[in-house]
């Protein structure tokens, strides 16, 4: 109803202009050259409007046809980036498959249509990785990085293949790197963290690491590499703080405390770790600075009297009263260790020295030195320093396992004379 209203007004309009124009009087006459033209003024005026319409519908004709090659590429741009992204969702679909070679083969096709934008570069260099082509995903990877927005994106994949192949320099710089392009993420400070242990930079590793029950670890390791003696003293008196029952923090603490003067302190401390779990190389510690060897006994014993029922306090004072000549007293604290259980090696080659220093080249004492060996043949085996990632066996602790390259894996296993089985004792 409203198109037929306005159908009339329209109709109406044209009407009414009609009739005005052609109430106009008069004749308009145009000479050009020896022709002359003359009609009546409606006429000429109708001619006139008609001129103009048909002047800009040429015009408009002549910027259609201008702007065809413009329309062409645009239209070009847009098969082309419907065509890309199409690819795209191809690429992610044979991601998600686990199909290498029409990730790849998508993955380029997406590049070539989209050009070098992060999203291609990205998908390029997963689908790179995921056929184990690493040169290609680094490639990718490097070319995103040269983009502003997306160069932590290019960092952490290139931060990833350098884990990979365990090149832990190159592996932090590209950290720190990633660190500088975007600070403060969780993820790239667990990375750093495990970087700076890698290449043993123990100062940074303490910063870095949060909650890690090797901590105590990281601390002896910074105090054995830091060059001053301050800092070195600060790094193991907080391995020793965390930890005052591992062996090695106390060492470390203790041996820095005798380094500035303050024996009475670094004793102190020994004595106390020894009440809780006794080890060898405390005791060995405790009597360095003993050059007497019955002032030696004397010393052993209080330190044995902190622990007196535990193996090592025994084995400790059947060491320094057989060093002192005192082999009656060797002997029987080597009789009260084989009295709790089945004895260890150290302990059966110990009887035999016994047996050579009492009683002499003797048909007797060779015949008790072959009986112990023959025992330490058979006997427990002695505790040690063990990586409990590898397993692999250690004369003495280091912060990481020279066989498997584990952190704060290596500890101190006897042998449970109950059932026989290792157990961790510090």
């Amino acid at each position: 109803m409203l198109k037929v209203i306005l159908f009339l007004i329209v109709g109406c309009v044209i009407a009414v202009v009609a009739w005005l124009l052609a109430g106009i009087p008069g004749n308009i006459a145009v000479s050009i050259g020896a022709y002359t033209i003359e009609t009546s003024a409606p006429f000429a005026i109708v001619m006139l409007v008609a001129m103009v319409i048909l002047i800009l519908l040429v015009l408009r004709i002549l910027r259609g046809l201008r702007g065809i090659p413009k329309a062409g590429a645009g239209w070009n741009r847009r098969r082309r980036r419907s065509s890309g992204q199409t690819a795209i969702t191809r690429v992610l679909v044979a991601l998600a498959a686990g199909e290498q070679g029409a990730a790849r083969k998508q993955a380029h096709r997406a590049r070539h249509l989209l050009g070098e934008s992060p999203q291609t570069l990205l998908l390029v260099a997963e689908a790179g990785r995921l056929a184990g082509r690493e040169d290609e995903a680094e490639e990718a990877y490097r070319a995103l990085a040269k983009h502003k927005d997306a160069k932590f994106l290019g960092l952490r994949g290139l931060l990833r293949q350098a884990v990979d192949r365990r090149d832990w320099t190159e592996a932090l710089v590209i950290a720190n790197q990633a660190e500088a392009a975007h600070p403060g993420t969780l993820w790239l400070r667990q990375q750093r963290a495990e970087l700076a242990l890698q290449t043993e930079n123990w100062a940074e590793a303490i910063e870095l690491v949060g909650s890690d029950p090797r901590r105590p670890t990281y601390y002896v390791a910074a105090a054995d590499a830091e060059p001053d003696p301050h800092r070195a003293l600060s790094f193991a008196k907080q391995a020793w703080k965390q930890d005052p029952a591992f062996a090695p923090a106390v060492l470390a603490y203790a041996s820095r405390l005798r380094s500035v003067g303050h024996e009475r302190r670094a004793q102190s401390c020994i004595a106390e770790a020894w009440k809780h779990v006794p080890h060898p190389d405390l005791a060995s510690f405790a009597l360095a600075l003993e050059p007497d060897k019955l002032t030696r006994a004397q010393a052993a014993k209080r330190l044995a009297a902190r622990n007196p029922d535990n193996l090592e306090s025994q084995l400790l004072l059947a060491r320094v009263a057989l060093d002192a000549g005192l082999t009656g007293e060797a002997r029987h604290q080597v009789e009260v260790a084989e009295t709790e259980g089945p004895p260890q090696r150290r302990l059966c080659l110990l009887l035999a020295e016994i047996e050579e220093q009492e009683r002499g080249d003797t048909e007797a004492g060779r015949l008790a030195q072959r009986d112990a060996l023959r025992r330490a043949a058979t006997a427990e085996p002695d505790p040690h320093w063990q990586c409990t990632k590898c397993h692999a066996d250690h004369t003495t602790w280091h912060p990481k396992c020279g066989t498997c390259g584990n952190i704060g894996t290596l500890q101190w296993l006897s042998t449970a004379r109950t059932s026989g089985l290792p157990i961790v004792v510090a």
